[in-house]
């Protein structure tokens, strides 16, 4: 009797390379859907962080009836200064009371490169807050950062910031208003026309309580977002690292960038050009407004608007949808 053999059935090569091309097509069909929900994901939640910050903000201002104070302290940017920074007044108010309480309010931030230097400050201001930290940002060191202005040394950063204004001196958005708190000044710095500056020297005028922001509090930015990697303006203790101006508009790149000579990371330093809001989200910038709520706002917002949505006195009747 002849024991007759099965052939067994498979893929020939052809039909293997096939299987590969067609898994290969659907994989580059599913991974931009599957990239788009987690960015989608990781806005949301960048979106609640901002609505909690416009919260504590709120909470704050009906503690003390005016918003967090940011001051220059002596005046000295360097290790030696003891200015604060606005985003210290919150911490009480996002389940961080234990950091308030260590704070010494008599000394400087103190310098992590000198032993002798280094104080109770320099701790706190070196501590990640997660509340600050946007989570499409990858690139911000898991919230601690060195190379920070003005002081050297490692320190917790943040993905937000208070809008200062829409005036500007410097870098290629020069903008003068004849409105706000400092009619007439371009020093969007210290003489801001929106809710809080960097107020480096001081100046009682810059400390604003809501019912100063008489454009109307649903018309009017309060925080918006930042980039460490983008602007070493960016850390959260410090007074000189916590504000940014709408004269710049968002996500600017300056024209070596466009060309391609520079990158963003590369003029992290440029501070005429990049003290203002930036994000890691595709196409645009999340604010919170003065009246709690938060906006997108496109990179192709008209800058007459964005502008305008800066200021807390200019008479405007703009907004975003």
């Amino acid at each position: 009797m002849v024991e007759r053999k099965e052939k067994r059935g498979g893929f020939t090569l052809v039909e293997l390379l096939v299987v590969i091309a067609i898994i290969g097509v659907l994989v580059a069909l599913l991974l931009p859907a599957v990239q788009a929900a987690r960015e989608a994901s990781r806005r949301a939640n960048c979106s609640s962080n901002i609505k909690g910050l416009i919260t504590a903000l709120h909470t704050y201002h009906n503690s003390f009836k005016s918003t967090p104070i940011n001051y220059g302290g002596n005046n000295q940017y360097n290790n030696t200064g003891t200015g604060k920074g606005w985003m210290i007044g919150l911490l009480p108010f996002i389940e961080q009371q234990s950091l308030w309480d260590r704070i010494d309010w008599t000394k400087a931030i103190g310098d992590n490169n000198s032993a002798a230097n280094t104080n109770v400050n320099t701790e706190v201001a070196a501590t990640v807050i997660p509340p600050y930290l946007c989570p499409s940002d990858g690139a911000n060191d898991r919230g601690k950062m060195n190379n920070r202005a003005n002081v050297a040394g490692f320190y917790g950063v943040n993905n937000y910031k208070a809008c200062a204004g829409s005036n500007w001196a410097n870098g290629n958005n020069i903008v003068t208003t004849p409105f706000g708190p400092w009619p007439n000044s371009n020093n969007g710095l210290d003489r801001g026309n929106g809710l809080i500056c960097r107020n480096g020297d001081n100046q009682a005028g810059n400390y604003h309580g809501l019912e100063s922001v008489t454009d109307g509090t649903s018309n009017t930015f309060a925080i918006g977002e930042a980039v460490p990697r983008w602007t070493t303006h960016t850390w959260w203790f410090w007074f000189n690292g916590g504000t940014a101006t709408c004269a710049i508009p968002p996500n600017y790149k300056t024209p070596q960038i466009l060309a391609g000579t520079q990158t963003l990371e590369g003029q992290w330093g440029d501070w005429p050009n990049n003290y203002s809001f930036f994000s890691r989200h595709p196409r645009g910038v999340q604010f919170a407004l003065c009246d709690g709520s938060v906006k997108w706002i496109d990179n192709s917002v008209d800058i007459i608007i964005y502008r305008a949505m800066a200021s807390i006195q200019g008479g405007e009747t703009m907004r975003v949808n």
